[in-house]
């Protein structure tokens, strides 16, 4: 398989930090891993955070907001990422403050599918100034 963007592998894992066997993760994975390659949403992990990423819900949400959130903040739109993606791991409020600690509510964010929800929830509107 012929991979587009995937960088030159440092042998270093970027979650975790240790140096030795390191394999490239496509963090949107599925139907989006040509995404993954095509916008560089790769990370070269341990086998350790590799399989974590793989089997632990949580630290792929994680790794998918971070990717999201750094895409984000480097001059694309929200409306630009969801024709691209479909769907969303962060709130509004995230984008709108690079830096700024994360605050995930109970619902958590990534978990709206399609745009009435997300306007119900009020997530991704963005007719409505948030704080």
């Amino acid at each position: 398989m012929k991979r587009d963007k995937v960088r030159k592998k440092t042998h270093r894992c970027q979650v975790c930090g240790s140096y030795g066997v390191t394999q490239i993760h496509h963090i949107f994975g599925g139907p989006l891993r040509r995404m993954s390659e095509k916008h560089d949403f790769v990370i070269e992990l341990c086998p350790k955070c590799h399989e974590k990423a793989h089997s632990d819900a949580d630290f792929s949400f994680n790794l998918k907001h971070d990717a999201q959130l750094e895409w984000l903040w480097s001059g694309h739109t929200m409306a630009e990422w969801m024709e691209m993606m479909h769907r969303s791991w962060v709130y509004i409020r995230e984008v709108s403050k690079p830096g700024k600690a994360r605050e995930i509510p109970e619902d958590g964010p990534g978990r709206f599918d399609d745009e009435e929800e997300r306007n119900e929830k009020g997530s991704l509107d963005h007719s409505r100034k948030r704080d």
